[in-house]
Order: C-alpha cells, then structure tokens, then sequence
C-alpha cells in the first residue's frame, strides 16, 4: 500500500477531529507536490538525498524523513522517526525549540508508525509549554484526547488612501525600514535557512540565530546578507507553523490559535509538512501567510518572507497592523496592500542600502506627474511567467486610487520581453515604465533604456530578489524605485505670497513614508 493512503487511513482511524462520529479529516497529498516539477528531477533529489549526510543528528533525521516521504516508503518512515528520537536521547532537548521540533515529529508521525499518538501529542504539548507556545500546546492537549476542532477566522485588509482631486504628482518609493542592530529579523525557512528543493537541508530548528554565512544566498536569504552587511540584527527563522483545511483550502494560524491566512496547496505539500488528526505542521514555512503566529510569539520587529498571493497579504497586514514591519522582496501582490493601514511598515520589492551602522530599506523616492504615461508591463497567462503581471497589478490598484494616473499596458508572453515596453515607451515619447526585471535578458533593454537619458524612471516589481534586478537598483538610484503601499501625492504650487520668516525644517518619518526628497527628472 503506498504511503498516502496508509497514512490516511491509520489516522483516521486513531486520532477523530472532533468526535468519534466525525468524518475522516482530509489528509496532506504530499505526492500532489510532484505535479509541478518532472520526474528525472524526483529521480535527482531521491539520489542526492540518499547520499548526502549531516552532522546533527536531527537535520540528518529530517533528511531521512523528507526521502522516505518522496518514496513513499513507510518502513524507511518510521526508521527515520526511530533518528529523531535517537536525537533527543543524544541530549537534543536543552534547547526548548529544538525539544519541541523533536516531540512535535515523533507525535505527528505517531500513528503512521503504529504508536499510540495520545501519549506522544500530550508529551508535544508539553514541550510547547516548556518552548512557550501556548496555543501550539492547547492544539496538541487537543490532538491526544482525539478532540482537536479548528477555528477559522477572516482577516480584511483595512484601507484608506486620501489622494487630493488637485494633486498634479505622485512619489514612489519614499517609505522605508530602518534596521538596527538591536532588530529582530523574523524570516521564512525556505530560501533564507534552508531549500530544500535546492539541496540547502543542513539547518535543524533551534532557538539559534543564524548568522549572515549560514543564509541561503538568494531571494529572502540574499536581501537578509545584504542587511547584516549593514548592521548586526538577529535572524531567526520562523517554522512549526500549524495550518488547518477548511473545504479546499489550507489556512495558517495567527498568535491566537484562529485560522485565518491561506497557504497554497504545493506549499502544504511539502515532504517536510507533518501531518495528523486534520491539522498540518509547517517546518520549511514559504510566505507571510505562515509567519503571524511565530513572528508575534517570538517578539520579531520584522519579518522577511514571500509576498505572491492574497493571503500572504493579508498576513503582512495583520502584522503591521500589530506595528511589525514587513518586506517582501517577491511582491506580485503589493497592490493588495495599497493604502493600508497599520503602524508597521510593508515594503515589496525594495533595495536595501548601508547608511552609517544601520540597513535602510526602500527609501528610493521618485516623482511621476499626472500628466505622463507611464507604461505598465503585464501578463496574462498562467505558469511560471505568471509574476509579470505584478506591475499591472500594482498601478490598476493604485488607479482606483487615483484615476488621473495615465497608463499604457503592454503584455508580454515569456520572460525576457521588456524590450516590448521600451518599444511602446518609445512610440509613446513616454519617460516612465513599470515592469519586472529577473533575468539577463529582462535587465539589458531597461539598462539601456535608462542609460539614454536621466528623465528615464523604472517602477520595478518581483526584481529585488535577483541579481539582475537587484543591480538595477544599485546602478540607477535616482531612476529606479519601487511599488510603494504608501505612495504620497504633490498638490499645484500655492501663489507666491510676500517673503516670511523660514521656519525650521521638519525631519522626514524615520519608519515609513520619506526621508528624503523626491528624485525628479
């Protein structure tokens, strides 16, 4: 019997959701992961897996676990389950976050391995007492009386943008993060202490910060190095999300227990999701959507993670709506945030930059007038080209805002295509774009585009993660910028009056929303 269906039905069997005469609970169709990728790749990470090895008994333990799943061999699950176990016999549990990743395994994989799962979840709930996850160890007091009930809740983005009917510009990009030493980073597993789908498996969960060495070094985990290049800030990597299905639809938890963030499906399906009694644990979390709940926990003054879905928006709200930042480097959904409200600062796909001994984020402010178009890049179809339509989304969201703003979209059909919004660009005399830069070939006719003249500007989405589109930050400040939530608007000049005292100069918001003068042309 393959591994799925025997986990299923064991479950089923022995830990009921909410009663003996409740309905199965669905479980996690790990093997639905292997639909997006080929199998001569599922062939090349079974063989790099079986021969890799680590020296932590725990990461090597999670390794075994991660292959017994792609396999699907139950036999070769519960061998690993026998390492994780081993692990803490060997005195891995003086580290209440690691304790708690050791019997939160050992309970999810209870029943799959013919164990009594009552025992195991109460010893869990124990662990999360002791780790200081208190509706993590009420989920599992749950689980071992076989009486776990989710309770999901919506999470509305609460907006306000008010734009003057006479406003004759607009500014981009003057909001920003500031990042000290005494900031704690709250980050993503994936991409940023491990991947993975890349090899990157050597990371086990601790209550250690990483240090800037041991990040994966692209997309989050890049822009995270270029912060500690700046300053000394704490990272730490937020994992054992706990997620719960609602219909067809998987839900991350907040601080409070309630289910209320969608997490899509191929992210639940990882082989690293622990799975029993209709509830998942996330360990190699992907997006804000899985972050609230730890990040809260753990005292994180910002968090880093993916922002390309609603729901990983609607986290990022509720977080600053708490008064936590939040930057999202992969940002097809900033347009959601548009004009949100919230002492915490939400950032897309912005450059960061050194500024004495701290890391600034954002904080690249340039002008646009009303009266310009401004050609916008989209994408209509579906797959892996589909964050090109990014910019379409923003500058469509920032319109219903702003209805005088001039735009010219231009569709492509493939990655590497901006040349067609140069081409409309020029047709149109037009001296500003929108679009998305994460490939060499994305990146060459925008560099030369802003090469031929200072007026030139660049709005650019889903591209800080890159290197491609992160040099264009780097090479062009003062005509680059980024999809700000918060953009500000510039009203006619009033009439020259008769010379006054000059009063003292105001200091720009130090958090978000300036700092600096507007870049104009």
């Amino acid at each position: 019997m393959r591994l799925i269906a025997a986990s299923a039905l064991v479950l089923a069997v022995s830990i009921p959701a909410a009663g003996a005469d409740a309905e199965p609970p669905v479980s996690v169709c790990w093997s639905c992961f292997w639909q997006y990728h080929s199998e001569a790749f599922k062939r090349e990470l079974v063989a790099v897996y079986r021969d890799k090895r680590f020296v932590d008994p725990l990461a090597d333990a999670e390794r075994r676990l991660l292959l017994a799943r792609v396999t699907e061999d139950d036999k070769a699950l519960c061998a690993a389950r026998g390492a994780v176990a081993a692990a803490a016999a060997a005195g891995g549990t003086a580290d209440p976050a690691r304790a708690l990743a050791i019997a939160e395994t050992l309970a999810f994989t209870a029943a799959e391995c013919r164990a009594d799962p009552g025992p195991a979840f109460r010893g869990a709930a124990r662990a999360a007492r002791a780790a200081d996850e208190r509706s993590k160890a009420s989920a599992y007091a749950a689980l071992a009386r076989g009486r776990f009930t989710p309770r999901f809740g919506a999470q509305p983005i609460r907006k306000r943008l008010d734009l003057p009917a006479d406003a004759t510009s607009f500014v981009l990009g003057a909001s920003r993060i500031v990042v000290d030493r005494d900031t704690r980073i709250g980050a993503q597993v994936e991409r940023v202490a491990r991947d993975w789908l890349s090899y990157q498996f050597s990371w086990a969960p601790s209550s250690r910060s990483l240090a800037r060495a041991e990040l994966v070094p692209w997309h989050e985990g890049a822009r995270i190095g270029d912060i500690l290049e700046a300053t000394s800030g704490t990272v730490a990597p937020l994992t054992g999300t706990l997620a719960a299905r609602r219909g067809d639809t998987w839900y991350a938890a907040d601080e409070k227990g309630v289910f209320r963030f969608e997490v899509l499906d191929d992210k639940i399906q990882y082989p690293t999701t622990l799975w029993a009694g209709g509830v998942a644990l996330l360990r190699d979390t992907h997006g804000i959507a899985s972050l609230v709940e730890p990040a809260v926990r753990s005292g994180s003054s910002l968090v880093v993670g993916c922002g390309d879905s609603e729901g990983k928006m609607q986290a990022a709200y509720a977080l600053a709506a708490r008064g936590i930042d939040v930057y999202f480097p992969c940002d097809r959904f900033v347009g959601d945030v548009l004009g949100y409200e919230g002492r915490g600062v939400l950032l897309g796909s912005a450059p960061v930059r050194r500024e004495g001994d701290r890391a600034v984020i954002g904080d690249r402010p340039v002008e646009f007038s009303l009266g310009e178009t401004i050609v916008v890049q989209d994408f209509t179809g579906r797959g892996d080209d589909r964050y090109y339509d990014a910019p379409a989304r923003y500058f469509r969201a920032l319109r219903a805002f702003l209805p005088g703003v001039k735009l010219d979209f231009v569709s492509v059909e493939r990655a590497g295509e901006s040349f067609r919004v140069i081409k409309r660009a020029a047709e149109l005399g037009a001296a500003a774009i929108a679009v998305r830069v994460a490939t060499l070939e994305d990146a060459a006719p925008v560099r030369a585009w802003l090469l031929e003249s200072r007026t030139h500007r660049a709005v650019l989405f889903h591209s800080a993660s890159y290197p491609e589109g992160n040099a264009l930050f780097a090479e062009f400040p003062e005509q680059t910028t980024f999809g700000d939530p918060r953009p500000a608007v510039s009203r006619p000049a009033a009439p020259a009056a008769a010379p006054a005292r000059t009063p003292a100069s105001a200091s720009g918001p130090t958090r978000g929303g300036g700092g600096s003068r507007p870049r104009t042309p």
